[in-house]
């Protein structure tokens, strides 16, 4: 090569350098370093983790809390992007850096979650504000709080966790639940809240069966994916939930689901899925000593008594001694017990759950995709559930002024083979009259029929047939399935009319069908419409719920001078709801299984029912700030409601709160003990109207015909015509408190609330031609107490920290007024025990037979040596208000690795349990031993007491099935202190290190080992106290509950 072209060569050369420097620059990388620090004295914080989420690169601070991090250079194009730290026990701290060649220093100042004021919540109308301004008691729960474990149900994940809030439940996998916020405010109505879903008031209505029979098929809330849920806002009274309406006076739970937020235009994925084990958490504890039987007599022939007490179904029968007897098998063998027969015939049941979600967007649109799925096989055999949700939430800036948004949820849930609750076909009920010595694994071959064993030729193969059905052949052989399918919209338009006025205007609804298909065999015994005349029965159930709000709301935000600003909310809407039902059942078929109503045998049994009701609303709220340490706020809202009489159904109601932050009003008060100081104080009245058609007295067609016309009759309640709305008025102050720089924080509240013109159906003369009259009086009262103590006891420079929260609350609920000439009305009632509400007691009593004593000593009078039940119901034996609730959860963390533990409480309160009282009057039960000897000739009961006739102490014995045969109608000796400890929730958890996730491109991968209803803690022998067979208002009754799940399982998550 000549000097000419080498020059040439290395001039080209030289060029290409040169015009590479922009980009050398660049492929450098940034370096990101600085210090990650708490508190006033700037304490470092170890093991924060500071990362760039887009980017997916982080890392994590030493135990100087210092960090240091490099963005590759592919990824470095002079964009801006978030820098985000955060730490377990801390708000999280972004900011906003330029990437360039150059390095970056950032340093972090993390506060303390419990130590703000300035935390923003979500408050009625779906309006967010800072808690500083708050006269009002609420109390939010992150999803990371909520999502701890995993239930079902997303109430049940809010146990323990909430001040105020009591939640029961019936115990069947995928059954209902039951909340109530401080005490119940209606007698014989409505106690639940209202929930509203971004902005959409959605049903949570449930399908349960009667203490006859019938099915759970759970409530609605539990088509919500909690995956999907960014917080829950618990607005606990009146006074927080005024402008949400006449539902308010419940209170109102407020979910708000995750959005897309600005990702610079890149798409995120999440990814969690979990994989739980499920067991029975508690089953009876059984005899095993003496069998099936009688009197100590027991011999099978066809087991409809054509033996020697072969048809009785109590377990008083002969000494478990290997005797050969004939048990129902066709054959003699061994008579011994089987102590796991019930145990065994459970399974460990199975629920896997992943959610999805992909999100996006930048500075004027975004949008998060998700979609979910659950499955779960129950431990009840045959028992399945599905759920398939899917949510799209987006946004969308038009321009300066105009953006909307939208969100749109679909949920499939459905339900297969759902166990049977209740007296008749309940699973649980049957265990407690099950022989003790028959062998469950030889019920599983139902198929081989009756004649097998002697039993009838067109039955199962079974162990009893004069009473119950094999448990196997209940569940494979009566398909039961149900389906909801359910749409959840909102679409709302916000318009910007000047700087600091907004207007919106929303429309959303809640739509749901619900279908049940309900199967029954041949051979049926009991727990169905079943003509043994014929092949089988069916009975179909279509329900249909729409519910659409509408509303504008004009928002104000403005400075009124230097020192006071104003934010003012004002608007109407339109609440529209629409509930249907129609049923067809038909008692016998004419072929085998084709369950269709052209096979019906005989007339088919119809059903429809149509309710609607339409409210509107105009309502506003002024609430004005002094120096940002004082607010003063009114609200006021005017509802006219479709269900009450023309010109008469306006009812108007106002409310009032104020918050004072005391700390900066006198400065001089805040340091390093006391970091923050606020008082508030709220009244409120809201009004509540009356459920449809209660205005005049309306007719039911019967599905008979007289001479081919249709009839039709009256209803046992007159209506009224000229009922008011119910009006329930609230008061309350309360306290936050903050200590050592936010380490330790206290809030508290006091209040009284009660409701008048109550609208109940009130017992009236026979002769008027009614059992009954819709009438407005009465009167309950609640008064209650909350807490929320938040501490750090624990927090070192090596990343070691712990975190416990503790809730407290205790309410007390009286009927303090009922209609004129009524001092009790029955809430409900089973098996001789009675829930009232009896003037001038704590609503909720629990009354029933009691035993005969002597007046003087209080002693038992004894007759033949066995209590005497008193005549009527009339003994007053407990209340279902329990004396106080709490919550104790701990977190203990070292750098990866997260410890937590959640306490669910309940002290004082009594239930009713059927369980028990069936169990020891049929001899399963392991109690009922003392007194059995292995002569029957010398009994071992002498029952402490006076003898009636002589008036000595009672000397004659008796045995044990005499004496608990003989106490049945009483009550007494079932009703047990129903306070509990449980440990509710546990969490192992452990964040794989940054290093490891930014080489697989995600900012975070998460494991967790978690339990639920792991362990409880009771006076209550045989049962779970918790659940109760319905969730209307008479609680305090459980008769054949279903264990609480008690599950373990593992969660991954990963995190874009």
């Amino acid at each position: 090569m000549t000097v000419v072209g080498r020059f040439t060569s290395l001039a080209a050369a030289a060029g290409c350098l040169l015009g590479t420097v922009p980009a050398i620059a660049f492929a450098q990388g940034t370096t990101l370093n600085g210090r990650v620090t708490a508190g006033a004295n700037g304490v470092a914080v170890v093991a924060a983790t500071v990362s760039i989420a887009e980017l997916r690169v982080g890392t994590q601070t030493d135990a100087d809390g210092r960090y240091s991090f490099t963005v590759p250079a592919s990824s470095v194009r002079g964009q801006a992007v978030f820098v985000t730290a955060r730490r377990i026990g801390y708000q999280p701290s972004t900011v906003q850096v330029t990437l360039s060649g150059t390095g970056i220093v950032t340093d972090f100042r993390l506060t303390s979650v419990a130590a703000t004021l300035d935390e923003v919540v979500v408050t009625a109308l779906g309006i967010e504000r800072k808690k500083s301004v708050l006269g009002t008691a609420q109390q939010q729960i992150s999803s990371a709080e909520l999502n701890q474990t995993k239930s079902q149900n997303v109430i049940n994940q809010l146990q323990g966790k909430v001040s105020g809030v009591n939640i029961t439940g019936s115990g069947t996998q995928g059954g209902s639940n039951r909340i109530v916020l401080r005490g119940a405010n209606s007698i014989n109505g409505n106690n639940s809240p209202v929930f509203i879903i971004d902005g959409v008031a959605i049903s949570n209505r449930a399908r349960v069966g009667n203490p006859v029979g019938g099915y759970d098929f759970g409530s609605a809330i539990a088509d919500i994916n909690p995956d999907d849920i960014e917080s829950v806002s618990i607005l606990k009274g009146p006074n927080a939930a005024a402008l949400y309406g006449s539902r308010a006076a419940n209170g109102v739970i407020v979910m708000t689901t995750k959005k897309g937020g600005s990702t610079n235009n890149r798409i995120r994925m999440e990814v969690t899925t979990s994989y739980t084990w499920d067991k029975p958490s508690v089953l009876p504890s059984f005899q095993n000593l003496y069998g099936q039987g009688a009197g100590g007599s027991f011999k099978y022939v066809d087991g409809q008594g054509g033996g020697d007490c072969d048809n009785c179904d109590q377990s008083y029968g002969p000494r478990l001694d290997g005797r050969p007897i004939d048990q129902f098998t066709g054959k003699q063998q061994p008579w011994i017990a089987h102590p796991d027969n019930v145990k065994d015939f459970f399974n460990t049941g199975h629920t896997k759950s992943t959610t999805v979600a992909v999100s996006g967007g930048n500075d004027r649109a975004s949008a998060r995709v998700s979609v979910g799925a659950d499955n779960v096989e129950g431990y009840v055999p045959n028992n399945t559930f599905h759920k398939t949700s899917g949510l799209l939430n987006a946004s969308l800036k038009v321009n300066s002024r105009l953006s909307t948004d939208a969100n749109l949820q679909y949920v499939r849930n459905t339900g297969a083979n759902r166990p049977g609750v209740g007296y008749t076909n309940g699973l649980m009920q049957m265990f407690v009259w099950f022989g003790r010595q028959v062998d469950m694994e030889a019920l599983r071959d139902y198929n081989k029929g009756g004649a097998t064993n002697g039993g009838p030729s067109d039955r199962e193969y079974n162990w009893n047939y004069n009473y119950h059905n094999n448990p196997f052949w209940l569940q494979f052989q009566n398909p039961l399935s149900d389906t909801r399918d359910r749409f959840i919209g909102r679409v709302a338009a916000n318009y910007r009319i000047a700087d600091g006025i907004n207007a919106s205007l929303s429309s959303g609804s809640d739509i749901y069908r619900f279908n049940i298909d309900q199967r029954w065999a041949q051979g049926q015994i009991t727990g169905s419409p079943v003509d043994q005349s014929y092949f089988g029965a069916f009975s179909l159930i279509n329900d249909y719920n729409n519910e659409n709000n509408t509303n504008l709301v004009v928002t104000a935000n403005r400075q009124l001078g230097s020192r006071l600003s104003l934010n003012a909310t004002g608007g109407g809407g339109i609440r529209r709801e629409l509930f249907s039902t129609t049923g067809t059942t038909v008692t016998g078929i004419t072929v085998p299984n084709i369950y269709n109503v052209a096979n019906a045998a005989v007339t088919p049994s119809l059903t429809q029912s149509l309710s609607r009701r339409q409210v509107n609303s105009v309502y506003g709220s002024a609430a004005f700030t002094l120096n940002d340490w004082w607010t003063v706020e009114g609200t006021a809202r005017n509802d006219w409601s479709s269900t009450l009489p023309q010109g008469a159904n306006s009812y108007f109601y106002p409310s009032a709160n104020t918050s004072l932050i005391l700390t900066d009003a006198i400065p001089s008060l805040k340091g390093r003990l006391l970091s923050y100081a606020k008082l508030r104080a709220s009244t409120a009245r809201v009004g509540n109207d009356a459920d449809p058609y209660q205005l005049r007295t309306t007719y039911t067609g019967l599905s008979t015909k007289l001479n081919g016309l249709p009839q039709f009759t009256l209803g046992d309640a007159l209506a009224n015509a000229e009922l008011k709305p119910e009006i329930t008025h609230s008061n309350e102050i309360g306290t936050e408190l903050g200590f050592l720089d936010g380490r330790i924080t206290f809030d508290a509240s006091v209040y009284q609330k009660y409701t008048r013109n109550q609208i109940f159906n009130a017992p009236v003369s026979t002769a008027s031609g009614f059992t009954a009259k819709s009438v407005n009086a009465g009167k309950i009262t609640n008064n209650g107490f909350e807490a929320l103590l938040g501490m750090t006891p624990v927090q070192t420079d090596n990343g070691l920290a712990w975190n416990t929260t503790l809730n407290y609350s205790r309410n007390k609920s009286k009927v303090t007024e009922l209609a004129p000439g009524v001092t009790t009305l029955l809430l409900g009632s089973l098996w001789n025990g009675r829930i009232e509400a009896r003037l001038g007691e704590a609503y909720g009593a629990i009354y029933g037979k009691g035993f005969q004593r002597d007046s003087a000593t209080g002693k038992l009078l004894l007759s033949d040596g066995l209590p005497q039940p008193t005549a009527t119901p009339t003994v007053l034996l407990g209340n279902i208000q329990p004396k106080w609730t709490g919550g104790w959860a701990n977190t203990i963390s070292y750098r990866n690795v997260t410890l937590y533990g959640l306490l669910d409480v309940k002290r004082g309160g009594n239930v009713y349990s059927v369980t028990n009282m069936f169990g020891d009057n049929t001899g399963v039960l392991a109690r009922t031993l003392k007194g059995r000897e292995e002569d029957w000739d010398k009994p071992g009961v002498v029952v402490e007491g006076i003898d009636a006739d002589t008036g000595l102490p009672n000397t004659t014995r008796v045995t044990s099935e005499q004496y608990h045969q003989a106490i049945y109608p009483s009550i007494e000796p079932y009703v047990y202190d129903a306070g509990y400890v449980k440990l509710r929730e546990m969490r192992i958890g452990y964040d794989l290190p940054l290093s490891l996730s930014n080489r697989l491109n995600v900012s975070a991968i998460s494991l967790a080992v978690t339990g639920r209803n792991l362990r409880t803690w009771t006076k209550v022998p045989n049962i779970d106290p918790e659940f109760s067979y319905t969730t209307g208002n008479y609680q305090g009754i459980e008769f054949a509950a279903f264990p609480n799940a008690r599950s373990w399982g593992l969660s991954f998550r990963i995190t874009p």
